[in-house]
């Protein structure tokens, strides 16, 4: 006797199939990995991750980036949030940052290097919200250090300033990852570019 699939509650079904998926676009990258290699390591059949994802793989690979800016946002507020001068929040929220990607290269790969130059709209916009998330609490380290001191008050100056760390950051990450450099080193030398001027 054949025995019976048991159905499981959607949401913890689409949680699966996102969990699986993270794993498999990891190992293959996004150009090279189709649904029925999530399908497959999910257990479940095409149609029910088209169910769930309608839009197919850009729409899954976004729901991957979702829960990944949602484990890097909380890890880099968690450390900007520290009571201490701006320079060390500054160097804890790269420590964060650098951190992440080192205990999950994949999630580099994910975000910050997959994402590049898809032309798919659900992609993109993954990769852009990855970027604003880093970048956005890069600036409020940056405005609570301004904020009475008269330097950058400007919001696009701020914009500029945490853009600017965080692409400096990110270039050293992928150093590091790459073996280019060791980690230590491009977190401490990303802190030096970051905190010029903080106190």
């Amino acid at each position: 006797m054949e025995a019976r699939r048991l159905r499981k509650d959607p949401d913890t079904r689409r949680a699966e199939i996102v969990r699986h998926a993270r794993d498999v676009f990891a190992q293959g990258g996004y150009a090279e990995t189709g649904l029925a290699e999530v399908a497959d390591a999910a257990d479940v059949s095409k149609g029910l991750v088209y169910h769930y994802f309608p839009e197919g793989r850009p729409e899954l690979f976004a729901a991957v980036c979702e829960d990944l800016i949602a484990e890097l946002s909380a890890r880099l507020r968690s450390a900007a949030a520290v009571p201490f001068s701006p320079a060390r929040r500054m160097e804890q929220v790269l420590a964060a940052l650098f951190g992440f990607f080192d205990e999950n290269p994949e999630a580099f790969r994910i975000l910050f290097r997959d994402s590049l130059g898809s032309r798919e709209r659900h992609v993109e916009a993954a990769a852009a919200a990855a970027w604003a998330c880093a970048a956005g609490v890069l600036g409020e380290v940056l405005s609570a250090a301004s904020s009475g001191e008269g330097e950058m008050r400007d919001s696009s100056e701020l914009l500029a300033a945490s853009h600017g760390i965080l692409g400096f950051a990110v270039a050293a990450i992928d150093l590091a990852l790459e073996g280019h450099v060791d980690a230590e080193t491009a977190w401490r030398v990303s802190c030096e570019y970051a905190t010029v001027g903080l106190k």
